[in-house]
């Protein structure tokens, strides 16, 4: 199995450590390689970087083409040109949004989505409605927009989401979270260890790499699984 993993923001150590995450949960024999975009932004957190992201992933789809892989995994929580490469790929293509969003739903019980992108926040509630995800969706807690502009600060972005599992948890009642973003994903993984309610995380990337598992067993005539 030949996977490409696409980073649709412009930070090439992103691109590394999601094929990294992503080669530790897939199989051994799994061919990884990526593409990061070269115009946009590093962080992807607002309406126009996230239109600019699509129009990126969207023109990779030539390159795509002559790469020979089995699948492709877009690698943003937003999903950004996703539908595109669908329609002019003949392979299968999953956007880490839709995996980990579908994957709470199939859990049958409450999820909460957690970000820290509030501008973000019509996207990705349309995203949950357009995915067919909103019979067990339970809420969107965005943290505050200092935590999205220190991303970088672990002590400070693992505070901020602390409180907001807690509030998913407490307030809004949810068992189930999905975890949009990855630095919210490193913050969440440690906080995590400390709940004392039985919680599960949803981790996109992860949940995009099962997705590609799962063609080991379902029918796809176009690609031919090695």
């Amino acid at each position: 199995m030949r996977v490409l993993l696409i980073n649709p923001n412009t930070n090439t150590s992103t691109t590394q450590m999601m094929v990294s995450v992503a080669r530790s949960h897939g199989e051994p024999h799994w061919q990884w390689s990526h593409m990061t975009a070269d115009q946009g932004s590093a962080l992807i957190d607002r309406p126009e970087s996230l239109a600019v992201a699509a129009q990126e992933v969207m023109g990779m789809h030539e390159a795509i083409a002559k790469s020979q892989v089995d699948a492709v995994i877009v690698a943003a929580f937003g999903d950004p040109g996703m539908q595109a490469l669908r329609a002019r790929l003949p392979i299968p293509v999953f956007g880490i949004g839709e995996c980990a969003m579908q994957a709470a739903h199939r859990l049958e019980q409450a999820f909460s989505v957690l970000t820290i992108t509030p501008l973000l926040r019509e996207s990705t509630l349309s995203q949950i409605q357009r995915y067919g995800c909103t019979t067990f969706f339970n809420s969107l807690v965005i943290t505050d927009a200092q935590a999205q502009h220190s991303a970088q600060s672990t002590e400070s972005l693992i505070e901020s989401i602390g409180h907001s599992i807690r509030k998913a948890i407490d307030i809004d009642g949810s068992r189930t979270l999905v975890i949009g973003g990855g630095p919210v994903a490193a913050a969440a993984a440690q906080i995590s260890a400390t709940l004392a309610e039985p919680v599960t995380m949803i981790q996109p990337l992860v949940e995009a790499v099962r997705c590609v598992r799962s063609l080991s067993t379902a029918r796809f005539p176009s690609v031919a699984l090695r």
